[in-house]
């Protein structure tokens, strides 16, 4: 086998002209279009890649996405239509949305893996849905408890006399339960997104395994949690008395919430990056394309975690002017990462 070179071909001024008009759409919709822009940002990465000298192509695909978006706003014209008292019961939504999660995943892997070529090979992505729905498992006993247990919350936090107490040790169990069944849903949908990709009908072999994946999840939120979440906890009882915030007027609290919220993001920062650094590790390395390529992964996880860090902290500075070079600059560095060997 021989060693190829990977490279980046693109810009952060390149990538910020081509994202302004997916910020203006998902400001408009409210968020709802942040997965679109992503792929789009995805797509934009992916088609400046260079393996070898040769270009990573997209080529037309014959899945239609049509179903997925009818799917997707017939979830939210129902959720409205909750908040205003016409449309079904809120746990008949979610058990309905995690019901179709499956479909929603598959449609969009499919679409997003089968656009992709290289050197005249194509990938494509054969998981079958009754596979994905096994692999969903965890998913789906999330949404059938929170299904039952909503009524019984929504009253509760709705009730004037929640304690801090009783608020914090009911975060805490439901964090406790929720966070290594999506860590596991996680990884089953990543193994599938490899295990069931064929590149030119070679299979592809998936060095990354369960109990790795999970602890690196739990570390993760360890961190998470001592560096962020609870000194923001901590800080917010200080200044003003509670965790549920239930005594101040509505628009205190509002600013309380989104003051907190870009507080946790800064602290956050070094946590989010350490976990995608070793993510990255543990998604790439050692992975092989049977009888075509294999794949090491040297990234050097402290200098990755400075280089979001900062990145990170400039972006939330620069009110998100900065994300486009900070995007870029995080690919560079993974794709510098990867020794890429073929036959």
């Amino acid at each position: 086998m021989r060693a190829v070179a990977v490279a980046f071909t693109g810009s952060g001024e390149e990538l910020r002209r081509r994202s302004r008009r997916d910020f203006l759409i998902n400001v408009v919709l409210g968020g709802l279009y942040t997965p679109v822009a992503r792929r789009h940002t995805a797509d934009y990465l992916a088609s400046r890649t260079t393996i070898d000298g040769a270009p990573i192509e997209h080529v037309p695909v014959a899945r239609r996405r049509w179903p997925a978006i009818v799917l997707v706003a017939a979830f939210v014209a129902l959720r409205v239509a909750d908040e205003f008292g016409h449309g079904p019961p809120l746990p008949l939504l979610i058990v309905g949305a995690v019901l179709f999660f499956p479909v929603l995943w598959t449609t969009a892997a499919a679409r997003t893996i089968d656009a992709i070529q290289w050197r005249g090979m194509r990938l494509t992505f054969e998981a079958p849905m009754a596979e994905v729905y096994r692999a969903s498992w965890p998913l789906l006993l999330l949404g059938v408890a929170w299904a039952f247990a909503q009524p019984q919350v929504a009253a509760r936090a709705a009730a004037a006399s929640m304690t801090d107490l009783q608020w914090l040790l009911g975060t805490a169990a439901a964090a406790a339960v929720a966070w290594p069944l999506l860590a596991w849903q996680a990884f089953n949908l990543r193994r599938l997104r490899f295990t069931h990709t064929r590149l030119a009908q070679a299979p592809i072999a998936w060095a990354a395994r369960l109990p790795a994946y999970l602890r690196q999840c739990f570390l993760s939120g360890v961190v998470l949690l001592a560096t962020a979440v609870a000194p923001v906890l901590l800080l917010r009882t200080v200044l003003f008395g509670s965790l549920t915030l239930q005594r101040l007027p509505v628009t205190e609290a509002a600013l309380v919430y989104g003051a907190a919220f870009v507080l946790l993001l800064a602290l956050s920062a070094p946590a989010r990056a350490w976990h995608e650094a070793r993510m990255h590790v543990l998604t790439w390395d050692g992975l092989r394309v049977t009888g075509t390529a294999r794949i090491d992964c040297v990234l050097d996880v402290r200098t990755f975690v400075r280089l979001r860090t900062l990145d990170a902290w400039r972006t939330i500075g620069t009110l998100g002017w900065h994300r486009a070079q900070a995007v870029v600059r995080a690919y560079q560095a993974k794709l510098a990462s990867l020794r890429v060997w073929v036959e």
